[in-house]
């Protein structure tokens, strides 16, 4: 039999025997008090993550007052995604007198732990979060302490969670459609590990997407990349048009990218390389930051609107945290591709 719910909990007073400082020192801690050294703080934290420490201990009267206190744990904020959707939901926040705390967890599940913890002692009213994976066990945490929460940015598999996102297999398979109406059949797809989950999703929609067009389906045209970032994409396609000089294994005439900084990477190494695009490599992006516009040539792209997503994210947390009968919605928006000038028809 399971015993783990029957165990006792852990108090900050073992806490802070193990770390060797002060109850003070510990509670400071876990509220991430400027005043606590940031040394010692991370030691604490550590502790207090490897007891399995939930600060679910606060009394119920400190839970009921309203801190009207919004977390926010994204993955990445040098991603103009996450960042545009975040100045939305500050806009909303404001317009509703809640403020925030901003998390960044830079696709790490140690740091989004520690930054759901840290929360949580904060005593937030709820959190909007772009997880990981949305099947992490660092999200049964968030249930346990009763913390409303809109996740965004994946796909929906908890029940009692709320979702805002896009649904990424339509858009991406948007992507292979258009570029397979348009004449091309060697399709490569630039995607990242750092998004392992959404990663999985896109693979098999590349893979279907072809079957259904009875086009065979070639590893190597699939190239990953460690990170969503124009430098990850750079290297990533400098270091393939290096090993394939000569062009004996690849052959493609079209690039999707699982992000549009994938793609500008791709026209870095275009420009440094002389490449014409698209005469010699099609690129469809996916996103549509403000900078795809400006690039030449223009880059075509799918579409996800930010800013709905930062709307109903606050919307519904809100309505939740101030409502006793509690909702549980998914909301999923369509993307749509913006053809600009960044892909020719192959006749």
């Amino acid at each position: 039999m399971n015993t783990d719910n029957h165990q006792k909990k852990v108090t900050i007073k073992q806490i802070a025997e193990q770390a060797e400082v002060s109850i003070a020192t510990v509670s400071r801690a876990l509220k991430t008090d400027s005043k606590a050294n940031s040394i010692t703080r991370e030691k604490i934290l550590k502790i207090a993550q490897k007891l399995n420490y939930h600060p679910n201990a606060l009394a119920k009267g400190l839970r009921q007052k309203k801190t009207r206190t919004i977390g926010i744990i994204f993955n990445d904020l040098n991603n103009p995604f996450f960042t545009e959707t975040l100045n939305e939901i500050s806009n909303q926040l404001n317009e509703h007198n809640y403020s925030m705390i901003i998390c960044p967890s830079n696709y790490d599940f140690e740091i989004e732990k520690m930054n759901i913890l840290s929360l949580i002692s904060r005593r937030v009213d709820g959190i909007i979060m772009s997880p990981i994976d949305e099947l992490s066990d660092n999200l049964h945490i968030l249930s346990e302490n009763n913390i409303e929460t809109v996740l965004i940015d994946c796909y929906p598999h908890l029940e009692d969670k709320n979702y805002v996102y896009t649904d990424h297999k339509r858009g991406f398979k948007i992507s292979f459609e258009y570029l397979l109406n348009n004449g091309h059949r060697d399709i490569l797809f630039m995607i990242s590990r750092q998004d392992k989950s959404l990663a999985e999703h896109l693979f098999k929609v590349y893979i279907d997407t072809l079957e259904k067009h009875k086009i065979k389906y070639r590893k190597e045209l699939i190239i990953y990349t460690e990170k969503l970032t124009i430098e990850s994409g750079y290297k990533s396609f400098r270091r393939l048009l290096t090993e394939d000089v000569a062009g004996k294994f690849l052959n493609f005439t079209s690039i999707v990218t699982m992000n549009d900084l994938l793609a500008l990477g791709i026209y870095k190494v275009a420009n440094e390389l002389g490449i014409d695009i698209p005469g010699t490599y099609s690129i469809i992006g996916y996103d549509n930051i403000e900078t795809t516009g400006v690039v030449s040539p223009p880059l075509t792209t799918v579409h996800q609107s930010r800013k709905r997503i930062g709307q109903e994210s606050v919307r519904i947390l809100l309505q939740n945290i101030e409502n006793e009968n509690k909702s549980r919605v998914k909301v999923c928006f369509d993307p749509y591709i913006v053809v600009r000038g960044s892909v020719r028809r192959i006749t």
